[in-house]
């Protein structure tokens, strides 16, 4: 099997690399990212082509094609961080441009198989929002000022479109070669030793366990739902390798279970802040134009400190996938695949 993985100097495009390259079943990684990190894996590794291109441009179809056109597009590739006044319109490039480009490849070369990386982010932080209330794949997505949460939605409608739209041409004789099959996966917040200890992935556990003294709380259900990057890795080994037979799936994935802020940093021996949501709304914004942008509080992004978004994460286990990590396991990051690993990197 030969694979593409788009984004692989990421958190998960980078584990998905190494994965694949140490799976016997699979003669060839075609690993693409704007950032050159070959370094990272194996030196001389036959199995491994780097690819250093924004997907947003052209050439690299042409570059991936060259070994022969892939089985499986694993497309993980997103500029997550909101760009800061013109930063936006490269943003907009890499991410949008970009999706369109892999897309439109994987439908013109006959590709067998799409696997996209969305998120839960687009069901939307709301007022209302309780952790009782399960988000289901076939919930609307709501969100409207957090840009993460709007572009993800406005991609994943997108594939939605093009794929009504190849189905459509085949049924009328204009598309000649079968559809690939399409695997949208929604995760909530990947964690595990690899992205805490190795990758050391920036986000809100990171300012959790090591940026603040105190952990303000700007809601009484402000929640976070975790799931092991083991079981992230394993889910896409059990699509790849043709788990789920559906010509079109949408799955949330996040095992079922959940965390209050406040139980987090009790959890962490922090001490917790409440403050009025307006307060937040003004840290948020403060931080965000006094530093341009190089500190991720985008003023929208405080509605997930605010209101929980937990998902119902039971779909895929009715076709045949079972998690094998606690959402706590993520949380703790002290068991999985990288655990030993991570030893070293802990503080």
């Amino acid at each position: 099997m030969k694979i593409l993985v788009t984004g692989a100097a990421g958190y998960i495009g980078g584990m998905l690399t190494d994965l694949f390259l140490k799976d016997s079943r699979v003669e060839k990684v075609v690993a693409l990212d704007m950032k050159d990190a070959s370094a990272k894996f194996p030196k001389g590794d036959p199995k491994l082509t780097w690819l250093t291109f924004n997907l947003g441009d052209n050439g690299w179809q042409e570059e991936v094609l060259k070994g022969g056109k892939p089985d499986v597009v694993v497309h993980c590739a997103y500029v997550i961080r909101e760009g800061f006044g013109k930063k936006r319109a490269w943003q907009n490039k890499c991410n949008f441009d970009g999706a369109e480009n892999v897309f439109n490849f994987v439908f013109k070369n006959d590709i067998s198989r799409l696997i996209d990386f969305s998120t839960v982010a687009s069901y939307g932080a709301r007022l209302g929002n309780t952790v009782e209330r399960k988000f289901k794949e076939e919930d609307p997505f709501m969100e409207e000022k957090y840009l993460y949460g709007v572009d993800k939605k406005i991609i994943e409608e997108n594939l939605k479109a093009l794929f009504a739209q190849e189905k459509a041409a085949l049924a009328s004789g204009q598309r000649q070669g079968a559809l690939p099959q399409v695997l949208v996966l929604r995760p909530a917040a990947i964690s595990g030793p690899r992205g805490q200890f190795i990758f050391r992935r920036f986000g809100l556990l990171m300012m959790i366990k090591e940026g603040l003294p105190l952990i303000p709380l700007c809601g009484r259900q402000s929640a976070r739902q975790f799931i092991h990057e083991d079981d992230v890795a394993d889910i896409i080994f059990w699509l790849a390798f043709g788990g789920v037979k559906s010509e079109y799936e949408v799955f949330n994935i996040a095992p079922n279970q959940y965390f209050l802020l406040k139980d987090m940093a009790h959890t962490l021996g922090k001490p917790v802040l409440p403050i009025p949501l307006w307060l937040g709304r003004l840290g948020f914004s403060f931080l965000w134009y006094v530093f341009r942008g190089r500190v991720p509080t985008v003023p929208a992004g405080i509605n997930s400190y605010a209101y929980p978004i937990i998902a119902d994460g039971s779909k895929i286990t009715r076709f045949g996938y079972q998690y094998k990590f606690t959402g706590e396991d993520a949380l703790l990051a002290n068991k999985g695949r990288y655990s030993e690993e991570a030893k070293k990197y802990r503080k």
